[in-house]
């Protein structure tokens, strides 16, 4: 192996543990805080729903699904919520006693989060968009 090659191959591994190293910026749960509103969708059926993230140390939020009678229509707090490696992933229960557990993907600019969750056996499709 020549010289060029082995810089070549260990600044190709020094970028790769950069890029899954936990501590990168895309793991602070600031990126992540705020409120988020848009489409879900589950079969054929859509509304549009509100996620509302805050706290100082650990993620704390509500979600809220108009037109899911099984959810209900008020705010659920999140049982769960984390951000790590760039998804947002969370769990909150329903007003039927049923766990929704979704990941939802930060896009590059930190402006949506696209994304899918379980919910009663079914997925729901997120498009979630930055509010200001």
């Amino acid at each position: 192996m020549t010289r060029r090659h082995f810089a070549m191959t260990l600044g190709a591994l020094g970028l790769w543990a950069f890029l899954t190293s936990p501590a990168r910026a895309d793991a602070d749960p600031a990126a992540v805080r705020g409120t988020w509103t848009g489409p879900w969708y589950l079969g054929m059926t859509s509304g549009i729903a509100h996620l509302s993230l805050s706290g100082e140390g650990a993620l704390e939020g509500t979600l809220q699904m108009t037109n899911n009678e099984r959810f209900g229509e008020e705010a659920a707090r999140l049982t769960e919520a984390a951000f790590e490696s760039g998804t947002l992933r969370f769990k909150v229960t329903g007003a039927d006693g049923k766990a929704l557990a979704a990941e939802l993907p930060l896009s590059g600019d930190g402006t949506r989060m696209k994304g899918f969750g379980k919910y009663g056996g079914y997925s729901v499709r997120f498009e979630l968009s930055r509010q200001k």
